[in-house]
């Protein structure tokens, strides 16, 4: 088991309860091994064999708190500590009482306790892993960042402490050494659809959209009917300014799944580059349909009717908005939009909604706001 062979580490174990049964040793051997292989059922249904025969196991009992812990049981939280608290607690006892903290986003208690099972395994990955995990939580982003790299170095096969530590570089604003993170993470999982897809999103902000439509297509040949996977060719080559391209592949991706508001917008925003507003509004329509709860499809609906020539489309924009903010009263890019189309006609409530607006942590939304605050204001 300890050289990764965990097939033949099975059956050894399932040769040994062969032989006998109540082979304390080999049971919780299994049991740690289907943890390893995430098969829960498989590791509880030894766990609880362990412990009806030894009904103080303090491992066995650790391993099935965390269980429960992590499908919400709060009350295992205590049941976790106190197995973690006695004076000869083993690493299992206190990383699994660290990652029930975990699931209860509990994270600033979490940190000492992962760093004491850190403590009895130092360099152990995994633990290395959840204590990143516990530090980002806490938004301690720089030491989370080292415990993910300190991950990937102690483990050098496993993609995770990677992909998570390129989420904290993208946080921190290093989109670039993100890339190059994830890349790296590409390289110990080249068959994880899960990565290529985060690169290839990552690009776009990057502002490298050939580099994007080249991870898409790889995500393509790896999983060619997965409508997502169209789905991102498709943006990534409107992001590119392939407009007839995107066209002909987000229509491939809406063949897949007429109903989704992610294609539909995309799709509408490709019309309305090719000059055909009419088609882009059923799109958008289509989407808000399909799911009230879309945020971008309102705004880009509204905004389609805003551009209308002689104020034609304040009105439905206003309907659109205001449906919107039942659903989202706190979206600012929605009290934007509507503070832009009520400016002419309502002053008082414009400024109301643009007010709201301000408080975006957008930017861009923050300084449009501010400047029509200042308008109306004259």
């Amino acid at each position: 088991m300890k050289q990764g062979l965990l097939k033949d580490a099975a059956r050894e174990f399932e040769r040994a309860l062969q032989t006998d049964p109540k082979d304390a040793a080999a049971m919780l051997g299994l049991a740690r091994l289907r943890l390893a292989q995430h098969d829960e059922p498989a590791a509880r249904d030894m766990l609880q064999r362990l412990v009806a025969q030894h009904p103080t196991h303090p491992e066995a009992l650790s391993h099935l708190a965390r269980l429960d812990a992590e499908k919400g049981d709060a009350r295992q939280l205590a049941v976790l500590e106190a197995l973690a608290s006695q004076p000869k607690a083993g690493f299992f006892e206190v990383v699994n009482h660290g990652r029930g903290l975990l699931a209860h986003h509990q994270y600033t208690a979490a940190i000492p306790v992962l760093e004491k099972a850190l403590a009895l395994q130092p360099g152990n990955g995994q633990t290395l892993t959840y204590l990143g995990m516990a530090l980002q939580g806490d938004k301690q982003l720089d030491r989370a960042l080292r415990r993910y790299q300190d991950a990937a170095e102690a483990s050098r096969t496993e993609h995770l402490p990677l992909l998570l530590a390129a989420r904290v570089q993208v946080l921190q604003g290093h989109v670039g050494a993100a890339l190059t993170t994830l890349q790296q993470a590409i390289l110990r999982s080249p068959r994880e659809p899960s990565l290529i897809r985060e690169f290839a999103t990552l690009c776009f902000f990057a502002g490298a959209p050939e580099t994007a439509i080249r991870a898409a297509i790889d995500l393509r040949m790896q999983q060619p009917d997965n409508a997502d996977a169209i789905y991102l060719h498709g943006l990534a080559s409107f992001v590119a300014g392939k407009n007839e391209d995107a066209d002909r592949i987000l229509r491939e991706a809406l063949a897949k799944v007429p109903d989704n508001a992610s294609v539909l917008i995309a799709l509408a925003k490709v019309r309305r580059r090719l000059g055909d507003d009419a088609e882009a509004q059923k799109l958008l329509e289509a989407a808000v349909a399909s799911d009230p709860s879309e945020v971008g499809a309102a705004n880009d609906l509204a905004v389609l009717h805003l551009s209308r020539p002689g104020g034609a489309g304040v009105a439905a924009a206003r309907a659109v908005l205001t449906q919107a903010l039942k659903v989202h009263p706190e979206d600012p890019g929605l009290h934007l939009n509507l503070a832009l189309a009520l400016a002419d006609t309502d002053k008082a409530l414009a400024r109301t909604h643009a007010l709201k607006a301000q408080a975006s942590t957008d930017k861009h939304i923050r300084e449009q706001a501010d400047r029509l605050v200042t308008a109306l204001a004259k």
